[in-house]
């Protein structure tokens, strides 16, 4: 059994009661609650609670090194025709065939990457490309005609 003397130095908060054998949630729940005012113990709480939002958060990929910048754009296949040209804008107005998983046929513009693509092509082109498309954005990438015009033929 625990001592008087034991018990006011243990608990001084406790006058009068006795120790039992087991100490657990309760007591410490009603010691933590009568020695903090209630403002302190809501500011723990949101201090412990969005220290770990911030933990789980800011974790990394388990392996370092892996993440593509990339791995978000989507490519697709193209096949169309070379309808304009705006070399300073870095677009062609493309009259695209049905790109499966992405669009119908349709003519659109579409900014050319690298811009010294934009160099090998002529009106009415047939050409062949990658769409690439991350949220917000779209391009062109690895442009190659596969038939010229008749009229840059003729030339």
């Amino acid at each position: 059994m625990i001592s008087d003397t034991t018990q006011k130095l243990c608990h001084p908060d406790r006058s009068g009661a006795k120790a039992s054998g087991v100490e657990g949630p309760a007591f410490f729940h009603s010691a933590w609650s009568s020695s903090l005012p209630s403002a302190q113990r809501l500011a723990s709480f949101c201090l412990f609670a969005l220290l770990a939002f911030s933990a789980a958060c800011n974790r990394g990929t388990s392996q370092p090194g892996t993440l593509n910048p990339q791995s978000a754009a989507k490519r697709y296949p193209l096949k169309g025709k070379v309808i304009s040209i705006d070399k300073q804008a870095g677009t062609a107005n493309i009259n695209n065939e049905p790109i499966p998983g992405f669009m119908d046929p349709m003519v659109m513009p579409y900014t050319v990457k690298p811009p010294a693509a934009l160099d090998q092509l002529q009106l009415a082109d047939s050409i062949t490309a990658d769409v690439v498309v991350e949220p917000g954005n779209y391009w062109l990438e690895n442009v190659k005609v596969t038939g010229h015009s008749k009229t840059a033929a003729a030339k």
